[in-house]
């Protein structure tokens, strides 16, 4: 029974979970899919955009000399050449109409809404009369709209906007609806007029009034079945219940382009450029001798900006170069038509097919978090790091082949939902592991957070194996700061308010380490002792902990007036810092112990702390330090001295500011004379380098490094060191 136990419980975490976390975000993704229960619009938004990607992706199609769509524009350039302004005559488009049947079109589209409002020049005769004699010409119409079920519904009033439409012409309605980014990539076969209370009539859109005329239909509407469209015998795959997708050829200007005034310049048209010149161009002829519209679709529209005809499509660009990713109405219509005639479908695959790529990637992922579930609790990082690994594979696969189908085949596969699924399947799989080490975690944290910074604790969680005696060494920057004449301090205040004064100093210098990324490691009395690159890695250690010196002062110069206003001693503190190779870790007993570090460099740094009493300074830095922080802050060289207990020299700096600081011109005057004189005084040139620290004395007289020099200059100029002398002083207390 018990080896039966083991077993069905293995299986259940190997087999039969991972094939229930699968089956359910699979599940749960192909249900959001499909618009069940609700659609999430940030889903679908960006399950949109990753089809305007594919079209990046595969590119433009070039097909401008095999189009079966013609444009005829009106342009800018339009405007210049022909004699009327906007709102042409009508009798521009009847002259239109007739030579471009002459010119062998095969139909016409004119997407220009006729209405009243357009207050025309005339020529409604003569265009009524081009519209009966030449056929088949399809005019736009632009109804009033609403939104009900699964085709828009539309309402006819104003004889659609179109007053040619009350003559029995064909009509083809050039709303196109637009996704709810508003981008424009489907296209309907009709629309659905309410033409009575009660009475309904359908009317195709303007691309497909276009097709049934030129496949010979006559008016015939395209059949919707379940999963396609049908005109004639054409198949047109749906993308969703109503429209089918248009598969662009590419940005503004893919489709053969010519201008109106091209079209209307035959012999008997005179445009301002030949009234000017005297002479006659007649473009059009070039255009029919070319052949340019024989057995075409010639569409009419508006391509000038005012027209307020520009859409949003999933191309960027244009051929002149242009970013953007907008095109003209009557562009939208010819790749809506093209679409169809080059049978150059985007379709979806098939329900079932959507569910197995979904569910093949989450099952695959749900088995991946499996593979280390035996491993130490030490190393359980993997049995996350591992799932996430192949979820971003099954992620960038899944992606990848969307975009190749695409190019290739046409087909549109879902990717954002897929993603969705993958990541619940990550989630519902790691989460139990989640779940069990949570517990192990809290225990750390209720442990440690009593004594180490947060970073500490938040480092022992991630990672248990520092819960252990012994340590590592590293190269790490450590920080003594201590309170001077604290003692004569204490001495001023009860205990009760020498202790919240000392705690409202510490809890503010504790807030600066804090703010720098440092490690708090521990409060001696009044000293305060931190570091910086452990356990957390700090590249630029030494210089948080130069900017956390600098702050500290900052900061208790506001104390110091906050405790002056109220009637409280002021204090002052003197702070060490020195870089270099120490040991950081967890030193103590088995049942206590500090995260800390210890070693020589540690101790130098306590030294420099003390060794600010001889020079009357406020912050020190060893060489080591310095020498990584010395392009970002404002210093100067002090001494060449041995600390107690070392035998070799180290070269002292204080560190006076940031050099981004605002620095007082008389500071960097009075810190460039003293340098100076340090360099005289090393080479022995006392009398030279006494003028230049006496120079800074005269711009601060209380600046007691150069009155020490100044000094020492002096004392060698009487009895001068030995030849040997390397400029070293011996500190003898610490």
């Amino acid at each position: 029974m018990l080896n039966l136990n083991g077993r069905l419980s293995w299986t259940t975490s190997r087999i039969i979970l991972p094939i229930m976390f699968a089956l359910a975000s699979s599940g749960i993704a192909f249900l959001l899919s499909n618009g069940i229960p609700f659609d999430i619009p940030f889903l679908k938004t960006a399950q949109l955009k990753t089809i305007d990607q594919r079209f990046e992706y595969r590119g433009p199609i070039d097909f401008r000399k095999s189009s079966d769509v013609v444009i005829v524009g009106i342009t800018d350039q339009t405007f210049e050449v022909l004699p009327h302004s906007y709102p042409f005559p009508r009798s521009y488009y009847a002259r239109m109409i007739k030579n471009l049947f002459a010119a062998g079109a095969k139909v016409v589209g004119i997407d220009i809404t006729m209405d009243d409002s357009l207050r025309s020049e005339g020529g409604d005769s003569s265009f009524s009369a081009a519209l009966r004699k030449y056929k088949p010409v399809v005019l736009a119409v632009r109804p009033n709209i609403d939104f009900a079920g699964r085709y828009t519904i539309l309402r006819s009033s104003d004889f659609y906007h179109n007053i040619f439409a009350k003559d029995d012409n064909l009509l083809g309605v050039v709303l196109v609806r637009n996704d709810i980014d508003g981008v424009y990539r489907r296209y309907l076969p009709y629309n659905i007029f309410q033409v009575g209370q009660n009475s309904y009539q359908e009317v195709p859109t303007f691309g497909f009034a276009i097709l049934s005329q030129y496949l010979g239909l006559g008016n015939r509407l395209a059949v919707d079945h379940n999963s396609y469209f049908q005109l004639g015998n054409i198949r047109i795959p749906k993308y969703d219940d109503s429209s089918m997708l248009i598969n662009y050829p590419g940005a503004m200007g893919s489709f053969p382009t010519y201008d109106l005034w091209q079209v209307l310049d035959d012999s008997s048209f005179t445009t301002r450029d030949e009234k000017r010149f005297g002479m006659q161009i007649n473009d059009y002829y070039n255009l029919k001798s070319a052949g340019v519209f024989k057995n075409k679709i010639v569409l009419v529209g508006a391509l000038y900006p005012e027209s307020a005809d520009l859409k949003p499509i999933p191309f960027s660009g244009n051929r002149s170069g242009e970013s953007g990713n907008l095109a003209y109405g009557v562009e939208i219509h010819a790749s809506a038509i093209e679409t169809v005639l080059d049978h150059d479908f985007l379709a979806r695959p098939s329900p079932l097919a959507d569910f197995l790529e979904m569910f093949g990637g989450a099952l695959l992922i749900a088995f991946s978090s499996t593979l280390f579930k035996s491993v130490k609790r030490s190393r359980l990082f993997l049995v996350i790091l591992v799932p996430l690994l192949v979820t971003g594979v099954v992620i960038f696969l899944s992606y990848e082949a969307a975009l190749v189908l695409f190019a290739k085949d046409g087909l549109v596969l879902d990717v954002i939902y897929p993603i969705f699924g993958f990541s619940l399947s990550y989630v519902s799989s790691v989460v139990n592991e989640y779940v069990s080490e949570r517990k192990q975690k809290a225990a750390i944290k209720m442990i440690f957070s009593r004594y180490v910074d947060p970073s500490v604790v938040d480092r022992l969680v991630e990672d248990p194996r520092l819960v252990r005696l012994g340590g590592e060494r590293k190269n790490l920057t450590v920080l003594f700061s201590d309170i001077a004449n604290f003692t004569g301090v204490s001495e001023t205040l009860t205990p009760d308010d020498l202790v919240a004064h000392l705690n409202e100093y510490l809890t503010s210098m504790t807030e600066v380490v804090f703010d720098h990324a440092g490690t708090l490691d521990k409060y001696i009395g009044d000293a305060v002792i931190a570091f910086w690159g452990a356990p957390l890695e700090l590249r630029d250690h030494a210089y948080r902990a130069c900017r956390t010196a600098i702050e500290m002062t900052r900061r208790l110069k506001e104390l110091n007036e906050k405790w002056a206003a109220e009637g409280r001693p002021i204090l002052s503190f003197r702070i060490g810092i020195n870089s270099g190779e120490m040991i950081v870790g967890n030193v103590g007993g088995k049942e206590r112990f500090d995260y800390t570090v210890i070693g020589d460099n540690v101790n130098l740094a306590s030294r420099l702390e003390g060794a600010n009493k001889m020079y009357r300074t406020q912050i020190l830095l060893s060489e080591n330090t310095y020498e990584q922080v010395k392009e970002k802050i404002f210093s100067r060289e002090l001494d060449l001295i041995i600390v107690k207990g070392r035998t070799r020299p180290v070269k002292i700096f204080e560190l006076l500011a940031e050099v981004n600081d605002s620095i007082p011109e008389e500071k960097k005057k009075l810190v460039e004379l003293y340098c100076t004189g340090l360099s005289k005084y090393r080479a022995r040139q006392w009398g030279i380098a006494a003028g230049f620290f006496e120079k800074a004395l005269a711009i601060d007289p209380n600046d007691y490094p150069s009155e020490m020099y100044l000094e020492r200059c002096r004392l060698c100029e009487v009895e001068p060191p030995p030849a040997d002398w390397d400029g070293v002083f011996v500190m003898e207390t610490k």
